[in-house]
């Protein structure tokens, strides 16, 4: 049976049990020739709930009990990214996926432990508002971030009805103190694609990785090819990420069919292949990243950096090299499973260690231009 499986039927098993409200009055003990399964169904959890209900002198509900061990189990793996969902925010998941949901608009990830800004979504309130990628959450309405709180803890926090504000206490980058941030939640539409043409050269911002997102950059690629373009600037700056299958569809846009665009280690190994759409192939192409480029924006920038050896301009990009299934519960739950870690064609690891720029430029935030994309100009010319 596979990992996935069996803590799937671990899973089911205890959501099951806890639904027909087992109940016993004895200890139970594990004997020592159970395991998996068998012991689970022996073990103190249930010596744990029959006491609980045995005593508790207030009110129990046995669904809340059901998803709070799920959650504490599957947070007892120490991945941040390992998670429960129960079936709200199981939903809230699909809905960013689909490029549509309520909230802040700014996608969160782990940094050396702590909850971090990756980046927040363009013209979104939070970005309005003065949050900023790398902010530190120090504490969400007045209620202090713990290191045992889970990513999924936070944002939950975080989001709520359009409408309503929420507080954030955040740290930010190279800041001496903590600042105060009131947003007021909206609905959040993701833009995933912007894009203009000058001097000739293609400048496209990939801001989201998202389901149509491929289509629309190819779209675009298709328009700017009968302006007879000369040169193109793949723009993953404070792209969270998203879809590998987009990552990949875009990357396949510069690139014959059959080259390695990511490798993924897990149980096995896997080799994402180009498609070999190439409608850009032979053109020039840069990739502009920095610190809140993400997931599938450095597989994006690996994968052009290895195989075309593109030059990537900007910053180190965030690091965020795991991969994750999301496997759908029977009550509409949903648990994410960190089940492999990315690598570019040439074997580098992205996560943690994110991808170098080949010339690195700084984001000067008081610069009246953008110098990052000036040298990209500059470099596609070359």
């Amino acid at each position: 049976m596979s990992t996935i499986k069996r803590i799937f039927s671990v899973l089911l098993l205890l959501f099951i049990g806890v639904i027909v409200g087992r109940a016993s009055t004895s200890p139970k003990t594990v004997p020592d020739n159970l395991t998996g399964e068998e012991a689970f169904t022996a073990s103190p959890f249930w010596e744990t709930w029959d006491q609980l209900h045995k005593n508790f002198i207030g009110t129990l509900e046995d669904n809340k009990l059901s998803y709070g061990a799920i959650d504490g189990m599957v947070r007892a793996s120490g991945d941040a990214y390992t998670a429960f969902s129960d079936p709200e925010t199981t939903k809230q998941f699909k809905d960013t996926l689909k490029g549509s949901f309520s909230g802040i608009g700014a996608e969160m990830g782990v940094k050396n432990g702590l909850v971090v800004v990756i980046a927040p979504l363009e013209g979104s309130p939070a970005q309005k508002a003065g949050v900023k990628a790398g902010d530190i959450i120090i504490a969400v309405d007045k209620k202090n971030i713990t290191e045992d709180m889970s990513l999924d803890e936070v944002v939950r926090l975080i989001r709520g009805p359009k409408g309503q504000t929420v507080e954030l206490k955040v740290f930010h980058k190279d800041a001496d103190s903590t600042t105060d941030i009131s947003i007021v939640r909206d609905d959040i539409a993701v833009q995933s694609i912007k894009s203009e043409i000058k001097d000739g050269i293609l400048h496209v911002s990939v801001l989201n990785f998202n389901g149509d997102t491929a289509a629309k950059f190819l779209q675009v690629a298709k328009d700017a090819k009968r302006q007879n373009i000369t040169g193109v600037i793949v723009d993953v700056r404070n792209n969270p990420g998203g879809y590998l299958d987009s990552a990949v569809d875009i990357s396949s846009a510069f690139m014959g069919p059959g080259l390695p665009v990511v490798i993924e280690r897990g149980k096995r190994e896997t080799t994402h292949s180009s498609s070999g759409t190439g409608i850009l192939k032979g053109l020039p192409v840069v990739v502009l990243i920095n610190g809140s480029s993400a997931s599938a924006s450095e597989i994006v920038a690996g994968a052009l950096q290895d195989n075309l050896d593109a030059k990537v301009i900007g910053t180190k990009s965030f690091g965020k090299g795991s991969v994750q299934e999301v496997i759908d519960l029977s009550d509409g739950s949903s648990l994410r499973v960190t089940i492999a870690k990315w690598f570019t064609p040439k074997g580098r690891s992205i996560n943690e260690h994110g991808i170098e720029p080949s010339i690195v430029v700084e984001d000067k935030e008081d610069a009246p231009e953008d110098e990052q994309l000036m040298r990209a100009l500059e470099e596609v010319k070359k």
